[in-house]
């Protein structure tokens, strides 16, 4: 089957890897320029060229099936492991450890989160830069056509067996919604329906050589700041201090229509400075981006979501399914994956 998935975060990555190694000619969309979706490196423009993880910061879970795919991570050398405990700051004060959590190892990539999409989609034939403006579904029998045409920017149409969607549940909506009019796709977005996200804002900060901090990541009980990771504690900087601040859902979405960046960026970094002193409010370098689609508010109690014609399949995956997680992503596409290979050998 010639099957065209749209979206290359995990879910889409490992359901298209799996697809593949079964023999389907797999094609992946993607509107950005680089793998991963929320697996997200950016790298900062010094003199030092480093590599700062944006989006998700680590990787952890407890499935036998995610933890087999971690350590075929770290037996490539892709992820080693980082802490099994986090620092949190509450009453003002930051405190070693945060109450209540058991012990759970997590996971980091040095050379960056990204870099687990790049060996994911290294045999996958991907578009980047390729937004998918809708989907038709022209109907008729996969023996004689493909059912579905996958709109894009570039390329118009591409033909296609089987679609799947590995986006953020409300882009999904979007995309259905441009198909045509049949019951069955209705009844995907009625799914869909009840799905929201929390969104933050990322801030990237560098500081110049500075004493390593004693934490690695610290959870915030506070009204703007949600998380604060040092990067240094992922990767050597050559003693240099990087800091990845998560804003809260709140802060992010009442300053989500701001114009002013260098306003933004300076209410986050004052709270930074109450936090961790006031060192921490006059970096060297500074950057944000904004994610509107950061984690999903509550999942579906489903590993994926498809239609009901095996003639026109159409399946949906994507971390708002059974959990809201990097382990969540993966299992939805990896369950989906097995489930069509079995299905159409």
């Amino acid at each position: 089957m010639k099957i065209g998935i749209i979206g290359a975060g995990l879910s889409g990555l490992v359901a298209g890897r799996v697809l593949a190694a079964a023999g389907h000619d797999v094609i992946v969309f993607e509107k950005s320029r680089g793998y991963g979706g929320r697996m997200a490196t950016r790298r900062i423009d010094t003199d030092s060229d480093f590599r700062i993880d944006h989006g998700t910061p680590y990787m952890t879970g407890t499935d036998e099936a995610f933890r087999t795919f971690l350590g075929e991570l770290e037996e490539k050398g892709l992820i080693t492991h980082w802490s099994d405990r986090l620092s949190c700051y509450t009453d003002g004060q930051i405190l070693p450890e945060l109450p209540g959590r058991d012990p759970q190892p997590m996971y980091v990539a040095p050379d960056g989160m990204n870099s687990i999409g790049k060996y994911l989609g290294r045999r996958l034939d991907i578009y980047f830069e390729e937004k998918v403006g809708g989907i038709t579904n022209i109907g008729g029998s996969r023996t004689k056509k493909s059912p579905w045409m996958i709109n894009s920017a570039s390329i118009n149409v591409f033909e296609a067996d089987a679609v799947i969607i590995a986006t953020p549940a409300i882009q999904a909506y979007g995309l259905i919604a441009t198909a045509q009019d049949e019951f069955d796709l209705r009844k995907m977005i009625t799914v869909l329906d009840d799905i929201s996200y929390s969104s933050t804002i990322s801030l990237m900060a560098g500081y110049g050589e500075r004493i390593p901090a004693e934490w690695k990541a610290i959870l915030c009980d506070h009204p703007v700041i949600s998380w604060i990771c040092n990067e240094g504690s992922k990767r050597d900087f050559s003693g240099d201090m990087n800091l990845v601040v998560h804003t809260t859902d709140k802060f992010a979405r009442e300053m989500a229509e701001s114009e002013d960046t260098a306003r933004l960026e300076s209410k986050i970094l004052k709270e930074l400075g109450n936090i961790l002193g006031s060192w921490a409010a006059r970096p060297e370098w500074l950057q944000s981006h904004f994610w509107r689609y950061h984690l999903p508010k509550k999942s579906l109690d489903l590993p994926f979501l498809e239609s009901e014609d095996d003639l026109a399949p159409i399946a949906l995956v994507g971390d708002y399914f059974h959990g809201r997680s990097m382990e969540a992503a993966y299992l939805s596409g990896l369950k989906l994956g097995n489930h069509w290979v079995e299905k159409f050998s």
